[in-house]
């Protein structure tokens, strides 16, 4: 993509820029060196790290630990996700038109770490006595910071995938290298986790009921976060100043008066992305709802040990890796002319039906009678179907970061507004309202049917687990038909115009 021209520029200077857009462009499209590579990649682990304890431990600590009730929980969840996504393209827009000596991105990532680290410490620590609707509030509160303050490094980070480089393939190289970092953010969030805080002791054998343990998790998790972030920023900041100074942003102003007709445009203008961002909203919600409800079926409805758990959750994280292996075989000189015969389109498809069908048919299979396993005898195909799930979300992944960059350099080439963090913001906008959305459904399922909480939830009747398998599996189900739905309109990039994928007029 061409370089702006300097805003009041002479004919002699215009001239002058004309001439050295051959060396410009040669930097944009240049490699990635591997230390920004790395660091560019290791960005990814912190919003991991943050959105995998939100899965696993944010819902069940206040609903079965603190015995705050699920719909009061979930709402507080959900709230705290929706002013999260909110600011997203706010702050993707304030990044997008910073002047800044550490240039557009990297002022706001360093800033955010030690926010960011300090809201994550007091989620897990509410004062004490504090009653449900108390504690509701202050779920809210420290989640509301924790998600706004990580939002100013996450956002201008994840903008960077399209800026680093604007070769295709180098691109893909880096979709596939930060999905490895998720990947190993997994694994080590989920080992640390039920290895080293919440392992199965005599007095408390679902080691995630121990009350005592989520303090010095929230703070080794604290700790880690701020040191991904520097390292991270620190990283990418050279060859982030390489490419500002190749391609110098227009100047903009940051202005709500601005901002709002550019969203609409950028959500009603494009029906690709719209199909994007609303298919992806309901797959994601049906996976947050899932995820959120790990604890309660891996330890109340499959009776799982937490070691089982950890293996059931590892088995995900292998089949994300799978993805990451198909990656790096598609960046590859003899991948590139398989990866230049796939359709987005085909690729989200597949996995939406995947995905659904893998989280929900175990539990599909025992309420129907056709499954009575459970613990040690259930966990192998639990591991295989959420192995499957795992690779289908990492396609996800991978494919939804080469549709928003071409659907930033797309809008940048129409409009001649730099737009890159604000597209992503919107990404991530659906993502974060998937996760409360998932989050609520999954506390207020619980409150439905009634489900014990705290000591008592190992007495949960056969009635109990029942409601909870069909109530789950129904849901799930039902948010995947829909995000089928949705995403109908997308089709590829190079079909023929007038198509349902081409830009509305």
């Amino acid at each position: 993509m061409a370089a702006p021209a300097r805003a009041g520029a002479s004919p002699a200077v215009a001239a002058a820029d004309l001439a050295n857009e051959p060396a410009r462009a040669a930097v944009l499209a240049a490699r990635v060196p591997w230390l920004a590579r790395l660091a560019y990649s290791l960005g990814n682990a912190c919003e991991t790290i943050l959105a995998r304890s939100f899965e696993l431990f944010v819902l069940f600590y206040y609903t079965q630990v603190q015995g705050v009730p699920g719909t009061i929980a979930g709402v507080a969840i959900l709230l705290a996700m929706l002013v999260d996504a909110i600011t997203d393209p706010l702050v993707g827009s304030y990044s997008d038109s910073l002047q800044s000596r550490f240039g557009r991105r990297h002022v706001l990532m360093y800033a955010s770490a030690i926010p960011s680290a300090l809201f994550f410490v007091l989620l897990f620590a509410p004062p004490a006595g504090l009653g449900p609707l108390a504690l509701g509030a202050w779920l809210a509160f420290t989640a509301i910071g924790l998600r706004v303050a990580i939002t100013f490094f996450h956002i201008p980070w994840s903008a960077q995938v399209a800026e680093l480089s604007t070769d295709t393939h180098e691109r893909l190289t880096l979709a596939v290298w930060r999905n490895l970092f998720i990947v190993a953010a997994q694994f080590g969030i989920v080992a640390v986790a039920f290895d080293v805080f919440f392992e199965a002791t005599p007095e408390y054998p679902r080691g995630q009921e121990n009350l005592d343990a989520y303090r010095p998790f929230a703070l080794a998790v604290a700790a880690a976060m701020i040191l991904i972030m520097l390292l991270s920023a620190a990283g990418t900041r050279r060859r982030m100043k390489q490419v500002e100074a190749a391609q110098p942003a227009a100047p903009q102003r940051f202005s709500l008066a601005t901002l709002v007709p550019a969203w609409r445009d950028m959500l009603f203008g494009f029906v690709n992305f719209r199909a994007f961002f609303l298919g992806a909203l309901f797959l994601l919600t049906a996976l947050a709802m899932f995820n959120a409800m790990t604890l309660w079926l891996g330890g109340y409805y499959w009776g799982l040990d937490p070691a089982q758990i950890k293996a059931w959750q590892f088995a995900f994280i292998l089949g994300a890796l799978l993805t990451m292996v198909a990656g790096f075989v598609l960046s590859l000189p003899a991948g590139r002319a398989l990866f230049r015969r796939l359709r987005p389109a085909t690729l989200m498809r597949g996995c939406i039906v995947v995905g659904v069908a893998m989280w929900a048919s175990p539990m599909l299979l025992r309420e129907l009678g056709l499954l009575e396993a459970r613990g040690a005898e259930a966990l192998p195909m639990l591991q295989w179907t959420n192995a499957v799930a795992g690779f289908t979300l990492g396609v996800v992944q991978i494919v939804s970061a080469l549709v928003s960059a071409e659907t930033a350099e797309e809008f940048e080439g129409r409009t001649g507004l730099k737009a890159t963090a604000m597209l992503f913001g919107f990404v991530f906008l659906s993502m974060k309202t998937a996760s409360g959305l998932g989050k609520m459904l999954a506390g207020v399922t619980l409150d439905v049917i009634a489900f014990p909480t705290a000591q008592d939830a190992a007495m949960a009747t056969a009635a109990q687990l029942s409601a909870l398998g069909w109530a789950c599996t129904l849901v799930l189900l039902a948010l995947g038909g829909i995000a089928l739905v949705v995403f109908a309109p997308y089709r590829s990039p190079g079909e023929a115009p007038g198509t349902p994928g081409s830009r509305a007029t």
